[in-house]
């Protein structure tokens, strides 16, 4: 609270004094400045047009005109779909019309950004999807070849950090943090409490540079510990067993690990599996835990870039300033320019799509809800490039096989929270400007940290314990002994969807000052704002026999890779595991499919 109000994440500070816009309603909240400032996560909006699909409540489509017919409609935005349409438009040689359907009131998927004001610094942070390697150039990899598509550049440079301070080790993304295994590059500060061992709060920096001497964790705890960051698969079980049995008993079975390990290793694994080590394929979660001292590099906001260079290519003007990298990064979007008559490609915003069928006449219905009104379009063929919680519901004729395959996909929440400081000198007296800890209400997540910026066109926020800076929270959902991984999703996407903002600012609050009070934080001086983040199904859950499948029979999500008919199916999560590098295999493998579905192959 700033003078008895909110402070939310809209927030902009001048001279000292804290004004905020309304929030735009008590489960949204604040969505910060700028062009994303109405599309932070699953907004309210999204969410209720969304249910609409789920609780069948549109209807009377069918009677209204066909109001326009396209070669391809793509459903979905985010960077599966937008790259579906860019190699469409290449393979046709941008003589085809092609119409993206997005939900949200700015596209990019979970590949979206946050954006702050805060005493003149203009603040960005990732709103999920962050964090890219650089191709080697030559290498003749999709990303190789779609570096030099997009002209984007190899070389980044970050904001030093000046010899005038405290030495600091910073991370340039928001990953290598989370489980201490590139903490060679990284300084990270753990807390610990009673409950981890301690005799009273405290905090111990780099815990693993010295074989974890400085926790309270018992010596056979330490010993199994530094057995498990190893990373070892030295007698392992082959990957088509680990997939079938959980990480948990990988850990505590397989190995003979002391119980502690599965319970250290559970915040990390489980926000990137979705579900506790309980309910998560070992293969899976297994894989999250490779010692490394390479770090990824993260623009701005994340893997918003990504979506913004394909936008920029497909349509001209789309996003305003130079044409340079500086431009991709910071210049606005034109809304208008997205989806105006007689360019070969058109973005429509804010379109729940919920009726989609093959016709008769060799086209498909795709019917959607803008604004209130249902609208019905024809194309020549369909990409569903939404998530499966979306395309089961929606496509009216899928056949038996894809549907049973659909009921075996589980969906997890997440959360990500961007929470914007005037200061952060209370991580500087910790000798780090990242954070861990370890909780399991699912309320304050187990990590945050300020990255490093990335410098564009030279310019980036200081570097500076005294300036404002973002500290970003990654949060899994999840539950600890729960073996069933539907029941963990169903359960903790409940939570996510049900409490509202003001909860969430105040646990983030008091938390907060619970770990950092010591070392002289003050929420009312030092947070300008929060914003919340909320994905509802932010990635699928690999539980045991998921990826490969079971009983000799394809996997769920090779059965769903197929399509039929003029309907093609891509998406990150036919890869088992959301990233933007299976978004992009599953965008140009759509575009491909499209071409030999209607015969222009």
């Amino acid at each position: 609270m700033i003078n008895g109000a909110l402070a939310g994440a809209g927030a902009v500070l001048v001279g000292g004094r804290a004004t905020a816009a309304a929030p735009r309603d008590p489960f949204t909240g604040y969505g910060g400045v700028g062009d994303y400032a109405a599309a932070n996560g699953n907004t309210l909006p999204v969410i209720q047009a969304a249910h609409g699909i789920r609780d069948a409540l549109y209807d009377g489509w069918e009677d209204a005109a066909d109001s326009e017919h396209f070669d391809l409609v793509i459903v979905g935005g985010g960077p599966t779909g937008l790259l579906t349409a860019h190699d469409y438009a290449a393979l046709t040689g941008g003589g085809k019309r092609c119409l993206i359907l997005e939900n949200h009131p700015v596209f990019g998927g979970a590949s979206k950004q946050n954006d702050f004001l805060v005493d003149g610094v203009r603040l960005t942070g990732p709103q999920a999807a962050n964090g890219f390697l650089v191709p080697e150039v030559g290498s003749g990899t999709q990303m190789d070849q779609l570096f030099d598509t997009f002209g984007l550049p190899r070389d980044y440079r970050f904001r030093a950090w000046s010899d005038a301070f405290t030495p600091i080790r910073f991370a340039t993304d928001n990953y290598a943090p989370m489980n201490g295994l590139a903490e060679g590059k990284v300084d990270i500060a753990y807390y610990f409490d009673r409950a981890d061992g301690a005799p009273g709060p405290e905090w111990r920096r780099n815990i693993w540079a010295n074989g974890l001497v400085d926790t309270p964790f018992s010596s056979t705890l330490r010993r199994d510990l530094l057995a498990w960051r190893t990373g070892s698969a030295e007698g392992d079980p082959p990957p088509e067993l680990l997939d079938r049995m959980s990480y948990r008993h990988y850990l505590e079975v397989v190995k003979g690990f002391d119980p502690g390990v599965t319970r250290v290793a559970r915040p990390h694994t489980s926000l990137l599996t979705g579900v506790s080590p309980d309910a998560a394929s070992a293969r899976a979660a297994r894989a999250y835990v490779r010692p490394t001292q390479r770090m990824d590099a993260s623009f701005p906001g994340g893997n918003s870039v990504l979506a913004r260079m394909i936008v920029r290519k497909l349509v001209p003007g789309a996003i305003g300033g130079t044409q340079d990298f500086a431009g991709l990064v910071n210049g606005p979007i034109d809304f208008a320019a997205l989806d105006r008559a007689g360019q070969p490609t058109r973005i429509r915003l804010g379109t729940t799509v919920f009726h989609v069928r093959h016709r008769s006449d060799s086209r498909v219905d795709v019917a959607y809800v803008k604004d209130g009104r249902p609208v019905r379009v024809t194309a020549g063929a369909v990409v569903m490039a939404s998530g499966g919680w979306v395309t089961r519901r929606v496509v009216a004729d899928l056949p038996e096989d894809i549907a049973t395959a659909y009921g075996q996909f589980v969906h997890a929440p997440a959360l990500v929270v961007n929470v914007a400081l005037t200061n952060w000198r209370f991580l500087y007296r910790l000798g780090a400007a990242a954070a861990r800890w370890y909780d399991d209400t699912g309320m304050f997540g187990f990590v945050g940290n300020i990255r490093q910026p990335m410098l564009i066109d030279g310019s980036a926020p200081a570097l500076d314990p005294d300036r404002p800076a973002l500290f970003t929270m990654y949060m899994g959902l999840y539950t600890p002994g729960e073996s069933d991984a539907a029941t963990q999703a169903m359960a903790n996407r409940q939570r996510l969807l049900t409490t509202p903002y003001a909860e969430y600012e105040r646990v983030i609050r008091q938390q907060m000052t619970r770990l950092f009070g010591a070392t002289g934080f003050d929420a009312r001086r030092d947070i300008a704002g929060i914003v919340l983040n909320r994905w509802g199904h932010a990635r699928v859950v690999q539980y045991p026999g998921f990826y490969f499948g079971e009983a000799g029979l394809p996997s769920p999500r090779e059965v769903v890779a197929k399509g039929f008919g003029r309907i093609v199916i891509a998406h990150s999560e036919l890869e088992g595991a959301q990233n933007y590098t299976g978004a992009f295999k599953h965008g140009a493998r759509a575009a491909r499919e499209v071409m030999a579905r209607t015969g222009l192959a």
